[in-house]
């Protein structure tokens, strides 16, 4: 469910867009062509919330539940 977010800059309420998904991880460029699908290991899909403020067109991505818990596990794991 999307939350209500006013925009920073408008203070007007930001539309809910959808999720999409970005990737992380893994290569490009050239050793994506030496190495085809291999130089994706390690790659990962982010699902992201988008809200898009309907008068200044200002976007903002929040993380959905499961995104916010994978990446705090992350970042704790990155300490120990």
């Amino acid at each position: 469910m999307s939350e209500p977010r006013k925009c920073v800059s408008c203070n007007v309420e930001m539309q809910f867009a959808g999720e999409a998904s970005f990737r992380t991880g893994g290569t490009s460029g050239s050793w994506n062509f030496l190495f085809g699908k291999w130089a994706e290991l390690g790659e990962d899909t982010l699902p992201l919330r988008i809200y898009v403020c309907p008068k200044c067109g200002k976007i903002e991505l929040y993380a959905n539940e499961q995104t916010r818990q994978s990446l705090l596990h992350d970042s704790v794991v990155d300490r120990l």
